[in-house]
């Protein structure tokens, strides 16, 4: 977008406007001085975040004259307003953890009088109010964690006697297990353990809820860190059992189980937890029966919560056991979840597994693809999988760093870096999400953004209609909003802000498409099929024709100095050097790539239908 067309956008905010004879419908509807302060790639373990539900968006923003306050929208400029000046003047109350549960907005906020404590919002001034002084007077009971349950919310926060008498370090007061229904008397603490506060891999949230109870990682001094439930009262709050029973010699009687992405399948919860002799009873795997860092079950019961009974990394690494670095989990049903680990051969790639299947090696859970097979055997190179969202029509769109991957001789002057990836997973059934079903969407004028040897980090899928939108950096180091109308189609940047956009927490409200602009920290509309622009990503080739029968035809700017045909598992099946045109008359039916050299190194890569 040029400069002028930009400021044109800035002073009309809302509006639709016509600029140079395309109807824009991509505009600001946050009121000049205004600054949000939602962070980027805001997760439930963040603490300035962006939360929506079907007709609102609360967010947190700042302005001279009132600071840092909670704001909300109803998607259209008239309706996006500050809700309260809760510290009147310029201070600012500095909202955090922000959790929608129905139409309240739950979070921290901190005034003179009170400290930081729990409020709460209808979205209106006179329905935002301090829900409890936790820590009486000025003291601080500073919530943290603030996550839904049922049409309340659980967090953690200080009272004095938490203060007072704290489980895992007596000199450091701590933070104890509450739960609030948006009342002084519905807001009461319900667990005396604290959770752990930093160290945190995973961006999933510190509870689970799993049917009416949530489990969440607490301390104690006869289990350490291990798995508890709670249904909500302080007797239904408790330790579920010891995960990591090998004995410690420090505060508590055993280890820590350091619990990681905690996440919520249907009606059970998965994790990853440190996994010892003691609980695989066998000396021949691992260390000793030790087996590090491994994939956990959970149903909320002693009984029901488990090792899965698979090292799904096996071996050893400089004496130490292979961690599976579990992590990234994206439930697709209510029994199949999609996560990266490393399997113990090819290193971190994409995995899937289904709760309702036995635990078998090799077959649930499993690895479907190695993204990035650079040096493998000798050595093994993780592709890090990671920033799925969806599904989308049938797909799951993710980045990963393709080194090396679907090039002509493995060569390592040309790779994907963290580029866009995408698995189908319609078929919902963990025994046909393999290899032969995975297909890698990496190709330069395709469905990765830029160029060989460049990374386009595409992220934040967020599906809005018929299309899919996400956040892409393009060969010029332009961060912008991209787009996609189907899985059949290309990406095509809809929107280019003077300077880096960087848009973040998009939001889908109404059908619209909602978002924050890193470059002015305003928050943005856009009515997706309305005439939207597009910015057409310039290519240097055409191959042609496509479907294609027997010749495949290159017209190029510049003299070609290689093409070659590849499958979707890298395979190269055809390659001739300094011709425009090469046959693939024997191969059969079906997708392939097909690359292009350029004589001044360039590289373009292209899908093509054989007939």
């Amino acid at each position: 977008m040029k400069a002028k067309n930009y400021l044109l956008f800035a002073l009309l905010a809302a509006t639709s406007i016509s600029v140079n004879g395309v109807n824009q419908t991509v505009a600001s509807i946050t009121p000049d001085g205004v600054t949000v302060t939602s962070k980027e790639g805001a997760s439930l373990n963040n603490d300035k975040r962006l939360v929506s539900n079907a007709s609102k968006i609360f967010f947190t923003a700042k302005t001279d004259a009132a600071g840092d306050e909670l704001w909300v929208s109803d998607g259209t400029a008239a309706g996006t307003k500050m809700v309260k000046d809760i510290v009147p003047g310029a201070d600012g109350s500095n909202p955090q953890y922000l959790c929608l549960v129905g139409d309240k907005c739950f979070f921290a906020a901190t005034t003179p009088d009170a400290g930081t404590e729990l409020w709460v919002s209808d979205g209106t001034e006179s329905g935002t109010t301090m829900v409890k002084d936790i820590y009486a007077g000025t003291g601080s009971s500073t919530p943290i964690f603030i996550e839904p349950f049922g049409s309340k919310v659980l967090f953690f926060a200080m009272d004095d006697e938490s203060e007072l008498v704290p489980v895992v370090d007596s000199t450091k007061p701590e933070k104890w297990l509450w739960v609030s229904d948006g009342t002084a008397t519905g807001t009461v603490r319900i667990g005396d353990t604290p959770t752990r506060e930093t160290g945190w891999d995973s961006n999933r949230g510190h509870f689970a809820v799993i049917g009416d109870k949530a489990v969440f990682p607490g301390f104690s001094a006869d289990m350490n860190e291990t798995l508890w439930v709670t249904d909500g009262t302080k007797e239904g709050t408790k330790a579920i059992k010891d995960i990591n029973p090998k004995a410690f010699t420090g505060w508590a009687k055993t280890q820590p189980a350091t619990i990681q992405w905690l996440c919520a399948v249907g009606n059970k919860a998965i994790f990853r937890a440190e996994t010892v002799s003691e609980v695989t009873n066998d000396a021949s795997l691992g260390v000793n029966g030790d087996i590090g860092s491994e994939i956990w079950v959970s149903d909320g019961t002693a009984a029901g919560t488990n090792w899965i009974g698979v090292d799904f990394a096996p071996g050893s690494d400089g004496g130490s056991p292979i961690q599976t670095q579990f992590a990234w989990t994206l439930p697709l049903n209510d029994h199949l979840v999609l996560f990266r680990a490393d399997d113990g051969v090819h290193s971190v790639e994409p995995c899937v597994m289904d709760l309702n299947q036995p635990f078998v090696k090799g077959v649930n859970p499993k690895q479907v693809m190695d993204i990035n097979p650079w040096g493998f055997p000798s050595s093994k190179q993780p592709s890090w999988p990671q920033e799925w969202e969806g599904p989308y029509n049938g797909m799951v769109y993710f980045n990963a760093n393709g080194t090396y991957h679907l090039q002509p001789n493995m060569s390592q002057d040309l790779y994907s870096g963290y580029s866009m990836w995408r698995i189908d997973v319609s078929s919902m059934d963990v025994a046909k999400i393999d290899t032969a079903a995975y297909l890698a969407t990496w190709s330069p004028t395709q469905l990765t953004i830029g160029t060989p040897n460049y990374s386009d980090h595409a992220k934040y899928y967020t599906q809005v209609g018929t299309q899919l939108y996400f956040v892409a950096t393009d060969a010029d180091n332009n961060t912008e909003l991209w787009c996609m109308d189907s899985n059949d189609t290309d990406p095509y940047k809809v929107y280019d802000f003077t300077g880096n956009g960087a848009p973040y927490s998009l939001v889908n409200l109404n059908g619209n498409l909602y978002f924050v602009a890193t470059v002015d920290g305003k928050l943005y509309e856009m009515q997706p099929n309305s005439g939207v622009q597009r910015v057409n990503v310039a290519t240097s080739i055409k191959v042609y024709p496509n479907p294609v029968t027997d010749m495949v035809n290159v017209k190029a700017t510049k003299s070609v100095k290689n093409i070659s045909v590849m499958g979707l598992d890298g395979r190269v099946l055809a390659s001739a050097d300094a011709v425009n045109t090469i046959n693939v008359a024997s191969l059969q039916s079906g997708l392939y790539i097909v690359m292009v050299k350029l004589s001044d190194g360039e590289v373009v890569s292209q899908k093509i239908i054989k007939k």
